[in-house]
């Protein structure tokens, strides 16, 4: 037997309910459907989706969506019953398959649902009782006689009587007994005070209704049952609520209706005569609409045969046949049912009378209401028809019930000091028919956010800068940018000048083939004639290249433009265009390029005769930067800047961030001390947490705050519109508004106005912070309208800031904001930096599996480490070398792999063995060539090229799958090289052939690499040394070796003098390759790959473990110094000044967060680290590296100073420091250590004069104490001559000093007529 819930009841032979599945089923289904409505509802409230893709392109009647429900304020499954068209709009009369409900809405309040969404069936069903057919009471006027007789309807007494039962009882079970297409038959049991009553037999009983069986076999009534039967008035008794028909608020409506019997299921009472229709009752209001004549009643009949058969085909479009039946007959549930708190219920929703059964104990019953006339329910029913929103009375309530939001463009930052309308696909861009085929030809037919905005702009000539993350693919601008040329700037009046008039710089060689390349593509070289121009840097070069006249695009780098420049700067007097392409990276690698690119394009575009040419810069980049900010101010007049990364909007928008370190249980005070209760101006505080239970703590704590304290999470989905509502509004200064919420509602509420973010939860990822800032956009700083002044800067109302909580839980998860902290100009506690950079060579310890970075081992470097999936240190047992390391050798290279990297032989005096083993193999293949029976990855095989046989070794077997002939990737383990072959040429290797190990080595040449700034040698170049040295005897001096590889410095050719013991040197191959002009010399090869093993040795030494451990006991260790710091907090910090930002900001710091923990943590202020990294000769400076920033610089200690009139005592804050160095002079003092791997340095300039000869340094309680002799006595106003975080005044020492001060001349105030200072002697008792 299964516990049921009944939720709308129009009679014995439809009721509308749930089935409790299972032993505790209860919890789990309600679970189920609770977190498919919170799903739903974060999914459709979402403001980032495209709301049209959404909606659906047709309705049709069965057709299943998902509609608002306003009353519940949430996203519902619904079944489309029938659609209204009109003139002015389209509504559906739908039915909501999981709450038993119908309304009629508009067509704009449908969506389309998901697959996901429709993996649960639909949770309510229709029952009838099984095994009963009605009766009626027929009167015969004639005969003045009254009997009961068999009907096709239920009488509304029969249906009274059920819903009185219902109300009465506190427990209801039923079993399920036969399915059919549209309902499923039961016996229903009420318990009624503790007595079961089967209510099939309680009817016939009370001769409401028959039993089929017997009907079927006598084909009527006995005489005896005919006889009518008298009953108390008492059991259809009926109770009518008071309440109004307007809907009230609700404080907390259930996801999902989940309520037993038991407890109060609210039932639906019998739908009107003239209702073809199920007319919706709601779980949150307990309104009735006005009774009918009929249903007050009891003897009058409550339904028609139509009813029925509505009703039937209605339940056949809802379950399809069979989406209900799967609760097992044999299944016995007694759980009770939950409360209901469901109070409210929608007129218009409703055709239940006052026979509605309220079934909540807790909610008493009213009086009845007075009777309705015919005429009033007409009408009733009449505005029900004409008004597709819930039927309500009162219209300031109306005004309550909102809307969903309206979609807003999201996570997208457009500026703009001209408005520009974005383009929706590729069919309606701005881009001419030609260009358009060449990218649907391409399958670049959906444009990204960052086209679909941008776009518009470069076709109309705008100057645009562009953030993306397609930044790299040159289809991104080209087109509209080729667009303008073609349709504009050709057709302007051209001076005598020649030369391009569109250059396009691209950051190495290789993009700019690749954006020739599109070019060609595009089919507008014979319109452009566009030309690539890459030059050494030859003094003569540059002189000599010459640009065809018609050449109206040029692709190029900032080196070879820049040498252009210099020398043939009047080729580029028509230059109106100049595209930027990955601007991030060119200003990185060639600053000092970019600059004379630039000055020379402003001198063009600012003469008078070019004043109608159109002028057009475009900057396209992956990050956003200072050098950005700074081509904004100087190059770009009326910009058009559209950034689709949130993460490089919020340093666009120079989003001030504030880092806050604290243990996990003293978040909440953390957070309670860094917001400002009373700002001078209203401020918009946004907390996000992880989980809703942080929410409510953190809700409940901030909330006896501030008066103004907002929050909503995903099991308050129904209160998005009413927070939304309360953010917007307007609010005075000194007010600070707050809103506590979690991530996954950040989307739906749309936020965009915040002026302060706090991360109480730590975002698991950049694109999770930068989600949250996103939601300061329009308060971000507005550079398309100019750099704004000083003035206007402080005049500035709202200024954006971020707050980060981190404890020691999130030490896990640090590193990957940190790698985003560090380009901003936030102040960084030396913990965190220490311990990114430990995680950092524990995970490159991890990487056991990949091999030795390339580029490391050929140019000192890695071109990009952040992204390189190869090992970047040096591990003992993977790199220890048998090659020699030193000494002259002897080597043959083989194969050429690049122009400094080689494949080769060592030649060495007993090598006979390796010749005699190639003869063999020549002689044993000239008879036979067996070919190999089993092809195995890893195996030994042989391949004959040309007439030599080489020995390989099988790297990778593809799968063949019945196929004949295929292919193999093999290694020529004798002469280095890689290559593909097939099948059919690998031969067997007799064993004899497979004991002697490979010859081939790894031979690269030093302190050589490309030049300007480029990661791959020039073909050129590779191909010119390869011609030169390939299978040539050469003599090279070893100066390193690692692994397979030895490096050289120098190699070069010598010959034999024949009959002479004279040998001459032919060439030098560095010097070759210098020849060239491609390459340029690396001093820095050799050390930096000494000084890598040097730190690789150094850790291997401090740590044995595995790197899984040493990342947790760094975690352990960051987590200890969180705890050390929170214990060390002094009683009042001095305030923390904020760092000079990445852009301007407004001399207003602390209107929303101060900041009070920056000088006990020793925050490290990094904008200064980006600037020192990027050199122009570095090459991995694109890329914010935190090894390179903590190499680049020492921590700075904390330091606690109190004096005496003739000395100032300095405790330096250092456990047991090592290495220790403290230099003294006159006017400042310089102390030195190491703790635990990290170097602190402290340089105090002191207030006065010192005397050097008499200062000392000592340990004291484990910490170095600096006693600095006063040059002159007295007592000084402060230890340095300028503020410094790091240093405060010891307070422990305070009442000491006060013992002290009698001891010597001290000063009191004479209150004299003279009012002077004397002075007076410490003995007098007056003291």
């Amino acid at each position: 037997m299964l516990t049921v819930s009944l939720l709308k009841v129009e009679n014995p032979s439809c009721l509308w309910g749930r089935v409790v599945q299972g032993p505790g089923g209860d919890a789990e289904t309600t679970q189920q459907y609770d977190n498919l409505l919170t799903q739903m509802n974060l999914f459709y409230h979402d403001v980032t989706h495209d709301q049209r893709k959404l909606k659906p392109r047709s309705l049709e009647e069965g057709q299943v969506c998902v509609v608002y429900w306003s009353v519940m304020k949430s996203w519902c499954r619904a079944v489309v019953e029938s659609i209204i068209m009109d003139s002015a709009s389209c509504r559906a009369c739908c039915l909501l398959v999981d709450h038993g409900e119908q309304l009629v809405v508009s067509s704009d309040q449908i969506r389309v649902a998901l697959q996901n969404f429709l993996q649960l069936p639909f949770w309510v069903r229709r029952f009838h009782l099984a095994g009963i057919k009605p009766t009626t009471l027929r009167v015969s006027v004639c005969e003045e006689k009254a009997e009961l007789v068999p009907s096709t309807r239920w009488d509304s007494s029969a249906t009274l009587y059920l819903h009185n039962l219902l109300k009465a009882s506190t427990w209801a079970e039923a079993v399920l007994l036969e399915s059919e297409s549209d309902s499923t038959s039961i016996e229903l049991y009420l318990t009624v005070e503790n007595i079961k009553i089967c209510v099939n037999d309680d009817l016939v009983a009370k001769k409401f209704a028959l039993y089929i069986r017997e009907s079927a076999g006598r084909g009527g009534l006995d005489e005896v049952d005919q006889i009518p039967v008298m009953l108390y008035s008492s059991i259809l008794s009926q109770t009518v609520c008071t309440s109004s028909n307007k809907p009230r608020a609700q404080s907390r409506p259930p996801p999902v209706m989940s309520q037993s019997l038991a407890a109060g299921d609210w039932l639906m009472a019998p739908s009107s005569l003239q209702s073809q229709q199920h007319q919706l009752k709601t779980s949150e209001e307990s309104s009735q609409s006005k009774p009918t004549e009929e249903q007050l009643c009891p003897g009058s009949q409550s339904k028609t045969d139509s009813d029925t058969v509505a009703a039937e085909g209605l339940l056949k479009s809802v379950n399809g046949g069979s989406s209900y039946q799967q609760a097992p007959l044999s299944v016995r549930e007694h759980e009770e049912l939950k409360d209901c708190h469901h109070e409210e219920r929608t007129a218009a929703s409703s055709t239940c009378s006052g026979q509605e059964v309220a079934l909540n104990r807790s909610v008493e019953s009213g009086p009845a209401e007075t009777c309705g006339s015919e005429e009033d329910s007409v009408c009733s029913r009449l505005l029900e028809w004409l008004n597709p929103e819930p039927l309500n009375h009162d219209p300031d309530v109306a005004d309550d019930v909102v809307l969903p939001s309206e979609p807003k463009r999201s996570d997208i930052l457009v500026h703009s000091a001209l408005p520009v309308e974005p383009c929706s696909s590729l069919d309606d861009a701005p881009i001419t028919d030609g260009l358009r085929l060449v990218l649907q030809r391409k399958q670049y037919i959906t444009l990204s956010p960052a086209d679909r905005y941008s776009w518009p702009a470069v076709a109309r000539g705008c100057n645009t800068v562009i953030i993306s993350q397609n930044a790299d693919q040159p289809l991104s601008y080209l087109a509209p940018l080729l667009t303008h040329i073609l349709l504009n700037s050709i057709f302007t009046p051209l001076s005598s000048s020649t030369g391009p008039i569109a250059v396009l710089l691209c950051p190495g060689r290789e993009k700019v083939q690749a954006v020739y390349d599109l070019l060609e593509e595009m089919k507008v070289t014979p319109v452009l004639h566009p030309v690539i121009v890459l030059l050494g840097i030859g003094k003569d070069e540059a002189k000599a290249v010459r640009i065809p006249k018609n050449c109206l695009l040029l692709v190029s780098t900032p080196f070879v433009l820049a040498r252009l420049l210099s020398c043939r700067c009047f080729l580029f007097l028509r230059l109106y265009h100049l595209v930027l392409d990955e601007a991030d990276r060119l200003f990185t690698l060639a600053p000092d390029q970019m600059a004379t690119i630039l000055q020379h394009f402003l001198k063009v575009t600012s003469r008078e005769e070019n004043a109608s040419c159109p002028q057009q810069l475009i900057a396209v980049a992956k990050r956003w930067t200072s050098h950005i900010q700074g081509l904004l101010a100087k190059h770009m007049p009326h910009p058009y800047i559209v950034v689709t990364v949130p993460e490089e909007a919020a340093l666009y928008g120079n989003v001030q961030q504030i880092i806050l370190t604290t243990l996990e249980n003293s978040k909440i005070s953390a957070l309670l001390g860094a917001l400002d209760f009373n700002p001078d101006v209203c401020q918009k505080t946004l907390i996000l947490s992880n989980s809703a239970q942080e929410v409510d703590d953190v809700f409940k704590a901030v909330s006896s705050q501030s008066g103004f304290c907002l929050r909503t999470h995903e099991g308050l989905t129904h209160q998005f519109d009413l927070v939304i509502q309360q953010w917007k509004k307007g609010f005075g200064p000194r007010t600070q508004v707050i809103l506590v919420t979690t991530n996954e509602c950040l989307k739906c509420l749309g936020i965009r106005d915040a002026t302060c973010v706090v991360h109480y939860g730590f975002p698991a990822s950049p694109k999770v912070f930068g989600s949250r800032l996103f939601c300061m956009v329009e308060n971000f700083r507005n550079l398309s309208e100019g750099v704004p002044s000083q003035d206007q800067r402080e005049s500035c109302p709202h200024l954006t800031r971020s707050v980060l909580l981190i404890s020691e839980r999130n030490a896990g998860h640090v590193v990957g904001v940190l790698r985003y902290l560090v380009r901003t100009s936030a102040l960084l506690p030396p913990e965190l930096l220490s311990f990114a950079q430990r995680v950092h060579v524990a995970r490159e310890n991890q990487k056991t599996n990949r091999p030795l970075c390339s580029y490391l081992k050929s140019f000192g470097v890695c071109r990009d480490s952040s992204v390189c999936p190869n090992r970047h240190r040096v591990t003992s047992h993977l790199d220890q070398s048998e090659l020699p390391a030193t000494g002259i050798i002897d080597v043959v290279p083989l194969h050429v792999k690049a122009a400094s990297v080689f494949y080769g032989r060592i030649v060495r005096k007993d090598d006979g063995g390796f010749q005699n083993m190639v003869s063999e193999m020549t002689s044993y293949y000239a008879d036979k060539k067996p070919g190999a029976k089993e092809v195995l990855e890893g195996g030994l095989y042989a391949v004959q090229e040309d007439e030599v046989f080489h020995r390989v070794k099988i790297l990778s077997v593809p799968e063949r799958r019945g196929r004949l002939f295929f292919s193999v990737f093999v290694q020529f383990i004798d002469v280095g090289k890689e290559e593909v072959v097939k099948s059919y040429q690998i031969l067997q290797l007799p064993d004899r052939f497979c004991s002697l190990p490979g010859q081939a080595v790894e031979i690269i040449v030093c302190h050589v690499k490309p030049v300007d700034a480029e990661t791959d040698w020039h073909p050129k170049v590779t191909r010119t040394i390869s011609q030169k040295i390939r299978g040539l005897p050469h003599r090279a001096r070893a100066v390193f070796s690692l692994g397979n590889t030895v490096f050289v410095d120098p190699m070069v050719r010598v010959t034999q003098v024949p009959g002479m013991k004279t040998v001459i040197n032919e060439y030098n191959v560095q010097s070759e390759i210098l020849k060239t002009k491609m390459g340029i010399s690396n001093p820095e090869h050799l050390d930096l790959l000494k000084a890598l093993c040097q730190e690789s040795r150094e850790a291997a030494h401090l740590s044995g473990s595995s790197p899984e451990a040493r990342i947790k006991a760094e975690e352990d260790v960051l987590a200890e110094a969180f705890r050390l710091a929170e214990v060390s907090q002094v009683t009042d910090p001095p305030q923390l000044e904020p760092c000079e930002p990445l852009g301007p900001v407004s001399s207003e710091i602390r209107a929303v967060v101060s900041a009070p923990l920056g000088a006990e943590l020793g925050l490290v202020p990094v904008c200064d680290l980006l600037a020192s990294q990027a050199a122009p000769g570095q090459r991995n400076t694109h890329t914010a590296d935190l090894r390179s920033a903590e190499q680049m610089m020492s921590f700075h200690p904390q330091v606690h100073w109190y004096q005496t009139s003739d000395s100032v005592v300095v405790t330096v804050k250092l456990m047991n420091p090592e290495s220790q160095r403290c230099d003294f002079y006159p006017d400042r003092v310089v102390y030195s250590g190491r703790v635990n791997g990290r170097t602190y340095r402290a340089d105090l300039q002191v207030h006065a004069s010192i005397v050097p000869d008499r200062c000392c340094c000592e340990m004291k309680s484990n910490e170095p104490v600096l006693r600095l002799v006063k040059e002159q006595q007295g007592f000084w106003e402060r230890l340095l001559r300028n503020k410094n975080i790091f240093v405060s005044y010891d307070m422990e020492h305070f009442e000491e000093d006060e013992d002290r001060t009698p001891h010597c001349l001290w000063f009191v105030e004479n209150t004299g007529e003279e009012n002077c200072y004397v002075n007076s002697e410490s003995g007098s008792e007056s003291d």
